[in-house]
């Protein structure tokens, strides 16, 4: 398997992939290990993961359903202390490329045919945890509207924890609107990308 790893951003590592198969297999226990409703914080294997996942739709399709990814490094520590082993070959060269003893950074991920919509969405959680500003002006920000609607919408995708809906709720205004059925205010999609394109740049 062939991945690239560049740091595009203070603390922040981006991994490329050579095809959606091999992103979402990779990532998909540390990725869920962060994020999963069921799986947050919790030791899995991937028989249990598929097991769960596939429990309404009669079938796998993670693989197909998810071309990106995000996560803090503290989900990595588990992985190095033998806790998800065995692990498999791919999960065993993407923990290659970080040092166990590296702490607080980001990492993020998307495939070479990736859209540069979902590669900004990636960047903007990797903003979110690392600039401790740019999160609580986010936050300002998620407070002043109603967004009941798009958090039951998100949560309906069966990727999201409680613990990380405000991010979510940010990143996808910010980038993907375009991709949930529930309409965004125009207002706050605006006052996001200008925050992102500000804490970007720097």
């Amino acid at each position: 398997m062939k991945l690239k790893k560049t740091k595009i951003k203070d603390r922040i590592y981006l991994l490329e992939f050579e095809n959606q198969h091999d992103i979402a297999s990779t990532f998909l226990r540390f990725e869920e290990r962060y994020e999963s409703p069921r799986f947050r914080g919790k030791i899995f294997t991937l028989k249990e993961f598929k097991r769960w996942y596939s429990r309404d739709k009669k079938r796998f399709t993670y693989y197909n359903d998810w071309n990106a990814f995000n996560i803090p490094s503290y989900v990595l520590e588990p992985f190095f202390e033998g806790k998800f082993n065995p692990l498999s070959n791919k999960e065993k060269q993407f923990l290659s490329l970080f040092d166990k003893n590296e702490k607080d950074y980001y990492i993020i991920g998307v495939y070479k045919n990736t859209d540069k919509s979902h590669l900004n969405h990636e960047i903007a959680h990797g903003l979110f945890y690392t600039i401790p500003e740019y999160r609580k002006k986010v936050l300002q920000l998620l407070k002043k509207y109603d967004l009941k609607e798009i958090t039951k919408e998100l949560k309906s995708k069966d990727g999201y924890h409680d613990e990380v809906i405000d991010d979510e709720l940010h990143a996808w205004i910010l980038v993907l609107s375009n991709e949930l059925i529930t309409k965004v205010p125009k207002e706050l999609k605006e006052k996001l990308i200008k925050l992102f394109n500000e804490y970007y740049k720097r």
